[in-house]
C-alpha cells in the first residue's frame, strides 16, 4: 500500500471553512456517474443554497469525495478530471481508487484480474478505445491517486472510505481490539466491521464513511450484518449508527447509496452537509 495517510493541509482548509460558517459536503461513492456527480453539484453549489446570514458564495464550498471516483459507471476519466481541475473539490482514496493504483503500476500489477471484474474494465474504456493507450492512459494517473489520502481528520469529524477495522487481534499472548493508531491504509479502505461496532470508534469525532452500500446493509448481504442494521436507515437515506457520541450525534454515518446499483434497488447519490447534517441525495441521470 501507498505510505500515503493523512493530508494535514487539506485538513485545515476544511476546518476553517467550517469554522467560518462555509458549508462543507462530504460525497459518497461516485464509479464513474459524472453527469449524476455535476447534476448534485448544481443543487449543492445552486444559489437558493444560500441562507441569509451566509456571506458566502455557495459554488464556493467544499466538496469533499469519500473515494471510489472510478469503476462500474459510464466516465471514470471524466470524474478524475473534475476532482483534479476543481480548486473546491478533494478526495480521499477508496479501494477501486487502490486498485487502479495496484493493477497498473510498474511495480505491482498482481490486482489486475480483480480490478477488471469489479469494474475496471469500464475506467480503462473511459480512458480510449485502443488497448494499449488505456494502460498508459491509467498510469498517468497514478501520481494523482497516489497523493490522494486515506482519511482526514477534523475537530468534529472523521472522513474514510471503509472505516476501521475494529476486530480484536492478538498482542502476544492478549486478545485485544485494535485501535484507530492500529489501522492500515488497507484498513481504511478495505474494512467494513465499522456497522458492528459497539463503542464510539472516535469518542471525539464521527465518522462518516462510503465503501458499503446503504442497500447492502438493508438487505443484509451473506449474512455479514444483523438484520437490526435495516433499522438504522435515517428517512433521508442515509445509515447511522445507534452508538452514540457524548454530544449525542451518531458514532457513524454511512453515506454510500449505490449509485452503480440496478434501477430497482434505488441507487442515488447523496452529500452530506458537516456544518448542519443537511442530506442531497440525486437519482441517476448517466
Amino acid at each position: 500500500m501507498s505510505a500515503i495517510h493523512r493530508d494535514e493541509r487539506l485538513e485545515r482548509v476544511i476546518q476553517q471553512a467550517l469554522d467560518d460558517g462555509r458549508s462543507v459536503w462530504v460525497v459518497g461513492d461516485i464509479h464513474g456517474h459524472l453527469k449524476t456527480f455535476k447534476a448534485l453539484l448544481d443543487i449543492l453549489w445552486h444559489p437558493l443554497q444560500k441562507r441569509e446570514t451566509d456571506e458566502h458564495d455557495p459554488s464556493e464550498d467544499l466538496v469533499i469525495c469519500l473515494g471510489d471516483l472510478i469503476d462500474r459507471g459510464p466516465d471514470s476519466q471524466g470524474v478524475l478530471e473534475l476532482v483534479r481541475d476543481t480548486d473546491n473539490i478533494h478526495s480521499i482514496r477508496g479501494n477501486h481508487d487502490e486498485m487502479l493504483r495496484l493493477s497498473v503500476s510498474p511495480k505491482h500489477g498482481k490486482m489486475m484480474k480483480s480490478w477488471l471484474k469489479y469494474g475496471g474494465v469500464e475506467t480503462l474504456q473511459s480512458f480510449s478505445d485502443d488497448p494499449d493507450e488505456q494502460i498508459e492512459i491509467a498510469r498517468e494517473w497514478l501520481p494523482f491517486i497516489e497523493g490522494l489520502p486515506t482519511e482526514l481528520i477534523l475537530n468534529g469529524h472523521r472522513l474514510v472510505h471503509a472505516g476501521y477495522d475494529l476486530s480484536p487481534v492478538w498482542k502476544g499472548q492478549n486478545l485485544i481490539d485494535k485501535t484507530l493508531e492500529d489501522q492500515t491504509n488497507k484498513d481504511r479502505m478495505w474494512s467494513r466491521t465499522i456497522f458492528t461496532a459497539t463503542s464510539p470508534p472516535d469518542p471525539e469525532r464521527q465518522v462518516i464513511v462510503g465503501h458499503t452500500t446503504v442497500q447492502a446493509l438493508s438487505r443484509d448481504v451473506d449474512g455479514i450484518w444483523g438484520s437490526e442494521l435495516e433499522k438504522q436507515v435515517l428517512e433521508c437515506g442515509i445509515w447511522a449508527s445507534d452508538v452514540l457520541l457524548e454530544d449525542g450525534r451518531e458514532s457513524v454515518l454511512g453515506i454510500d447509496t449505490g449509485v452503480y446499483l440496478s434501477t430497482e434497488e434505488e441507487p442515488r447519490l447523496t452529500a452530506l452537509n458537516l456544518q448542519n447534517g443537511a442530506v442531497h441525495i440525486q437519482t441517476v441521470v448517466d
